[in-house]
């Protein structure tokens, strides 16, 4: 009886809808910073069964069909996990959830593709080696939006996932799909599901394959012993709204001079003799300075002034800087403007690091957000620069630099400067790592995202980054959450949303490299290329397959 009711669910013509439906809502539950993380273990189940089937019923135009669904599912998922973007700009959220919910129905739609010409194994493989490939590209490009990698589904349980010091996210993504195409293969491989035939013995060793790496990781966690020298470290959050208080053209502007004497009050509650670092937030002086003569500046000399109180203190703050090019447009960067009375120029949103002997040092951002900081491919669509998107801060695009910059106090205690949106690029934070740096310092803005899952989810892929290089971390937020993370990846000390506060830590400066920090995303890499050697492959082995039946046949005397 049982049987025949499920056989009746399947042969409904709401079944392919209700699994595309079920797949986005699994999303949604098990994506931070929801507890429910377990079931993205079983997220990617209907969307498999949703192509089984198509490719069962040998349906007419089946790529479109199957395009549709998974379209459907990963744009609930992006909707449900990222929908916070509207609070920041209501035209931005379209990009940000629409377009790349997209760019995650092409895996599939090769795996479709290769399943129709080759076996299930290989095309299983091909799908796994797909989406990483995906992953990967999407980590690396102008349009970069890498903030649904799976991997990072487990941000919330640092001790499910220790072993990210050996893989990286790529490890969890890799991890998510082979459990997830087991379970679809207990569960709807020969309609199992529906005979109530499910393999028990099977279904055992596929719930082991989840609990293993988790008791493994356990293990890790529970042995692991912080590594370094112990660093006394003072993060500042000074809560100044971003809509309404920050810059310039705020409704109620807050002058900057008034700003800094926030962040030194603020600052000089915690500073000790021992204080070594402090850390203010991203663009937490925004008044665009000239880098050449960033110390001829009156509110730069005020920071210096307050930091010369204390010989041991090194401060990283972050402000809105500029460099000049002159009138050569062969010496400007692809990212330059250009101004009458500055010739050539980029505007960057600058880490700047005071170090104890006063020497100043500037990091340009690096990885912007498309649209907010970067319009994509300049020298290709320079001419519609213009058409920025507003998600905060600087408008009309930022320089940025291609390599790390690691910040060296007269100890030759090393930092990373990584400065928001960069906070969740593994390979590229390992590049800060294999640089030298000791210790991570994230300063970023998380109130443009209101108090909405944006904040918490950005403030917890920080773990996974700690676990990945071994580094302690120092998070200062202009609004959000700041908190200082160990080598495990445990958040301590985390600040309330929406209030001015400053912490104290000792953290520890690591120079120990981890296998991931030494070779990165070797993982998606490797995937990448071998993805496209399948591809390739089955492509060419079905074109000769097809002139060999074209050939005609010799007679035979």
């Amino acid at each position: 009886m049982k049987s025949s009711l499920l056989l009746k669910v399947k042969n409904s013509p709401y079944y392919l809808l209700t699994l595309s439906l079920l797949s986005g809502f699994l999303f949604w539950l098990g994506w931070p910073v929801k507890p429910f993380t377990f079931l993205l273990f079983l997220a990617l189940v209907p969307l498999l069964a949703i192509e089984d089937h198509i490719q069962g019923q040998k349906i007419r135009r089946s790529s479109r069909r199957l395009f549709l669904y998974v379209y459907l599912a990963t744009f609930l998922w992006n909707l449900g996990t990222t929908w916070w973007i509207y609070n920041v700009d209501k035209i931005a959220v379209i990009p940000a959830v629409v377009i790349n919910a997209l760019f995650m129905t092409f895996p599939f739609l090769g795996y479709h593709w290769v399943r129709k010409r080759s076996s299930d194994f290989l095309a299983f493989f091909s799908l796994v080696l797909f989406w990483c490939a995906f992953e990967y590209i999407h980590l690396n490009w102008d349009l970069s939006w890498p903030w649904l990698t799976l991997g990072n589904g487990f941000a919330m349980y640092p001790q499910w996932v220790q072993w990210y010091e050996y893989t990286g996210v790529f490890g969890g993504t890799l991890w998510i799909w082979g459990i997830n195409i087991l379970f679809f293969i207990l569960l709807f491989k020969g309609d199992a599901i529906f005979h109530r035939k499910v393999r028990w013995m099977s279904l055992t060793y596929t719930l082991l394959l989840i609990l293993i790496p988790i008791f493994i990781s356990y293990r890790i966690y529970n042995n692991y012993e912080g590594k370094g020298r112990p660093v006394e470290v003072v993060v500042m959050q000074p809560n100044i709204d971003p809509f309404t208080e920050k810059f310039a053209d705020s409704k109620d502007f807050i002058p900057f001079d008034q700003q800094i004497d926030r962040f030194i009050h603020l600052s000089e509650e915690k500073i000790t003799p021992n204080t070594s670092f402090l850390v203010w937030p991203e663009t937490a002086i925004d008044n665009v300075f000239n880098e050449r003569n960033i110390a001829n500046y009156k509110p730069i000399q005020k920071i210096i002034n307050f930091k010369n109180r204390y010989p041991k203190l090194a401060l990283l703050t972050g402000i809105t800087s500029y460099t000049q090019y002159g009138n050569d447009k062969n010496k400007a960067t692809p990212t330059a403007r250009f101004g009458q009375n500055l010739g050539y120029y980029d505007v960057f949103n600058t880490g700047m690091f005071i170090s104890d002997d006063d020497k100043i040092s500037f990091y340009h951002k690096s990885k912007l957000v498309p649209g907010a900081e970067l319009f994509p491919y300049p020298k290709v669509f320079g001419p519609l620069r213009g058409m920025m998107l507003d998600l905060g801060g600087t408008g009309g695009g930022f320089g940025r630099q291609s390599e790390p910059t690691v910040f060296k106090d007269s100890e030759r205690l090393t930092v990373a400067p990584a400065i928001c949106y960069e906070s969740i690029y593994g390979e590229f934070m390992a590049g800060f790592i294999q640089s030298g740096a000791q210790m991570i310092f994230i300063i970023t803005n998380d109130g443009w995202w209101g108090n909405t899952a944006g904040h918490k989810q950005h403030l917890h892929y920080a773990s996974l980054r700690a676990i990945e290089g071994r580094r302690s971390i120092a998070r200062s937020a202009n609004t959000g959450i700041s908190a200082f993370i160990n080598q495990r990846g445990d958040i301590l000390q985390p600040t309330t949303y929406w209030t001015q506060d400053v912490i104290r830590g000792t953290i520890l400066a690591n120079d120990e490299l981890t296998f991931y920090a030494k070779h990165g995303d070797y993982l998606a890499r490797n995937a990448l290329w071998l993805g496209i050697f399948i591809f390739l492959s089955v492509y060419v082995k079905e074109r000769v397959e097809i002139k060999s039946h074209r050939q005609p046949k010799v007679k035979q005397h």
